[in-house]
């Protein structure tokens, strides 16, 4: 209840800060920036989907919220990875899942402060469960004792999520594999070498799997539960209380007021709960 108080209040003092001449104490933050959409973290190939830029929500957190939101790219998640477990960042802009595990690892608070949103002004992620189409598998119930192929623990919705779909549909399979990216499962799958693939649902289309795959190559016939795709995370442990609060009523106001086209959405909601069973003690 406290911290919601606190950010009415900063949106109420976001308020009688617009004005150029009574521009608001600088607030400096460093952010880490893996997005599916944002076109300086994606494949040439998908920079049609993948075209979001957030170069005009800085200078617009800059000029009218003394915000200075310095962000740096990483296209490889592996990149991004060596960023956060560095400490140099005050938080990241990228799937929850990621930050949260390795602040867990690091020992950083990462709080998320927003969710983004994608073109579609969709807050979600799943994971896809699918098949060829001129596949016989019809159904997940089809898949009893068939063999499939899911992601790694770093991709929540392609594996923990994924696992917990199966329990709830009472599968067994005769073999289930491992791999760390949708391309190699869809391979596998285009392959022949496995009857059914788990991959995350932007993967048809916002992935460097478009290169060779088609959605209509596919049937799909389940889908995990709903988590949110990408947060705003900040480093509690480095960022005070107020200034967090401060960064969220300034992106909340920025979409009430029309974000930037150049966020392909409407920009920023506050964020959805999810807590993951897997990151308790």
């Amino acid at each position: 209840m406290r911290k919601w108080i606190l950010l009415m209040l900063a949106v109420v003092a976001l308020g009688g800060c617009r004005s150029p001449q009574e521009p608001a104490e600088l607030l400096t933050l460093r952010l880490a920036v893996n997005d599916i959409y944002c076109m300086d973290t994606a494949c040439a190939c998908v920079h049609h989907v993948a075209a979001r830029t957030y170069g005009e929500t800085q200078e617009l957190l800059k000029a009218t919220y003394g915000i200075d939101l310095q962000l740096d790219y990483f296209i490889e998640p592996y990149d991004l990875e060596k960023a956060i477990l560095s400490g140099e960042y005050d938080g990241a802009i990228c799937k929850p899942w990621t930050a949260l595990v390795l602040g867990k690892k690091a020992g950083i608070d990462f709080e998320r402060i927003v969710d983004t949103l994608d073109p579609s002004n969709g807050q979600w992620l799943t994971g896809i469960v699918i098949v060829p189409a001129e596949s016989p598998i019809q159904s997940m119930a089809d898949l009893q004792g068939k063999s499939i192929v899911i992601g790694d623990p770093d991709g929540y919705e392609k594996h923990y999520a994924a696992k917990r779909l199966f329990k709830q549909k009472e599968l067994g399979f005769q073999r289930v594999e491992t791999t760390a990216s949708c391309i190699e499962n869809l391979g596998k799958l285009m392959d022949g070498e496995i009857d059914a693939a788990v991959v995350s649902d932007y993967a048809l289309t916002a992935d460097c799997a478009v290169d060779f795959a088609n959605p209509e190559d596919f049937r799909i016939l389940g889908r995990t539960e709903r988590i949110p795709l990408t947060s705003v995370l900040v480093d509690s442990g480095k960022v005070a209380e107020t200034d967090r609060i401060r960064l969220q009523a300034a992106l909340l106001r920025i979409t009430a007021e029309g974000a930037p086209e150049s966020m392909l959405g409407k920009g920023f909601v506050e964020p959805s709960e999810w807590n993951p069973v897997e990151l308790e003690p």
